[in-house]
């Protein structure tokens, strides 16, 4: 193999071999996003209707 061939070669398996870890901290990042903005709803939510829990509604 000339020099040439084994750079791109180290280069495409270096990429390669990062996707799965790219994949992985992307999916941690959407799901800590996701919980994030779902507790947040659901605080809002509550505290919009606290104030009927008194009228029994």
């Amino acid at each position: 193999m000339s020099r040439k061939n084994k750079e791109e070669y180290s280069a495409k398996r270096t990429f390669r071999d990062s996707l799965p870890v790219t994949g992985a901290i992307c999916l941690v990042l959407v799901s800590a996003s996701y919980l994030l903005l779902r507790s947040r709803s659901n605080k809002l939510y509550y505290e919009r209707w606290k104030e009927y829990e008194d009228c029994g509604i």
